[in-house]
């Protein structure tokens, strides 16, 4: 196999004809039948991640423990009615994500709202449907729920989200617990102090457990671990004792060769080794430990499918490969230089002799998938796949230029289901 087939989804193989073939489905067939770009999810590759990650923190924290999804990954209707036959809570952090939630039969007491600006309109429904906690990110935030719970009369089940100043080895933009972050309660000058005494002396607000998340694409347990004290160095300190720990997600995944390798089953040991010991010398029960992977589950289980269009030599000789696709379904490499493999998945054994850029369709310079690839002589109409195409393309995508999204599909061994449609031009009235 060639070696970005590696970082294809677990069911990937190679068919008669050479052609690779994810869920027995042979991707330059499922190309042609429902055209380009095309994203194909596998559904065992989703299952497995899920399971992994179950067993693991079970494995290794002795108290209770749940895996919550990050719908900002990526979700839609047919796949929440997915991931709810999983064993499996949701980290939603909008209004659209809870009702998509919520047409997908999930049980709001399995549901957590994030988000740095919630709408009154976002918390007034995560209330009245009753989900299990509205996780808190500023002391303003807190005076907001607090009238909307008294005016409902209904009291509100709550974290706090805690900035701890911790730095993490990942792009600028997706770190988020670093003391100048947008997100959370700051420790400085005694913030996340007093946000617990508010809550303390609050009727409307019932604070069962402390959050943080350090970033995104994080390979280091260090990190984790440091967080984790600091959350019981606040709690001590407020005289709190949490019901819920929660360390978020943000485990790094690989994309290419040379790219880090993450343990979960380490970093989650390294996670309940902290919290057992500083229970043990506080003396407290173990708290609920919950951990929110979205890019683990799902990353690897998507694969994105374009066409090649044109192709030419730029003045440097550089091979410019343009494909059907580009940053409006995929917007990582413009935003964080992220990088990717890419495979010929009707030939993925031809001989690279070309030094390319695979460029998108869009009017931007930034529009390069992979701005540096060996890749053989391509003729417009073959197919070019990247792998780990699950996590953060479809969910950030837009319609820049005009240009509908993709259709997306789900593959089980003998069947593809769609996910979501392809747009059309004629259905979309937004700019009507």
């Amino acid at each position: 196999m060639q070696s970005c087939e590696r970082f294809f989804p677990i069911s990937t193989s190679r068919n008669q004809q050479g052609h690779t073939q994810v869920a027995g489905h042979d991707l330059c067939t499922l190309a042609e039948e429902w055209g380009t770009p095309l994203y194909v999810y596998d559904a065992l590759t989703i299952r497995t991640r899920t399971q992994q990650a179950i067993d693991l923190v079970q494995s290794v924290y002795p108290g209770q423990s749940t895996v919550s999804y990050a719908a900002k990954a990526y979700f839609s209707l047919g796949l929440a009615k997915k991931l709810n036959q999983l064993d499996l809570n949701l980290d939603a952090v909008s209004l659209g994500e809870m009702l998509i939630a919520q047409k997908g039969d999930f049980d709001p007491l399995n549901v957590h709202l994030h988000g740095n600006n919630k709408s009154e309109d976002e918390l007034s429904f995560a209330l009245l449907w009753g989900i299990e906690n509205i996780v808190i990110d500023s002391l303003d935030e807190l005076s907001l729920l607090e009238t909307i719970a008294a005016g409902m009369g209904k009291a509100a089940r709550i974290w706090l989200r805690i900035t701890p100043g911790v730095d993490v080895d990942t792009h600028p933009y997706v770190q988020t617990a670093h003391v100048a972050s947008k997100f959370g309660i700051p420790m400085e000058e005694g913030q996340a102090h007093r946000a617990i005494q508010y809550c303390k002396n609050s009727q409307w607000l019932d604070l069962v457990g402390l959050h943080t998340h350090i970033g995104s694409q994080v390979f280091d347990i260090d990190p984790y671990v440091r967080a984790i004290r600091m959350l019981f160095e606040l709690a001590e300190g407020a005289a709190y004792i949490p019901q819920e720990i929660s360390p978020g997600g943000g485990w790094g995944v690989p994309y290419r060769e040379g790219d880090d390798h993450f343990d979960p089953g380490q970093m989650l040991q390294a996670m309940s080794d902290t919290i057992q010991a500083q229970c043990g010398r506080l003396k407290w029960p173990l708290p609920k430990l919950v951990v929110e992977p979205g890019r683990w589950i799902i990353a690897r289980a998507g694969v994105a499918i374009y066409s090649v269009g044109s192709t030419k030599f730029s003045g440097n000789g550089l091979y410019i490969v343009a494909l059907d696709g580009g940053m409006a379904d995929n917007p990582r490499p413009a935003l964080y230089q992220s990088r990717y493999s890419a495979c010929l998945v009707g030939r993925p054994d031809a001989v690279p002799e070309h030094r390319a850029v695979l460029v998108g369709r869009f009017c931007e310079s930034g529009d390069q998938l992979i701005p540096e690839i060996m890749l053989p002589e391509v003729k417009r109409g073959e197919y070019i796949a990247l792998p780990v195409a699950g996590a953060y393309q479809l969910s950030m995508s837009s319609n820049y230029n005009l240009v509908p999204r993709p259709a997306v599909l789900w593959l089980e061994e003998g069947n593809a289901e769609i996910l979501q449609k392809r747009e059309s031009m004629a259905e979309i009235d937004w700019w009507n």
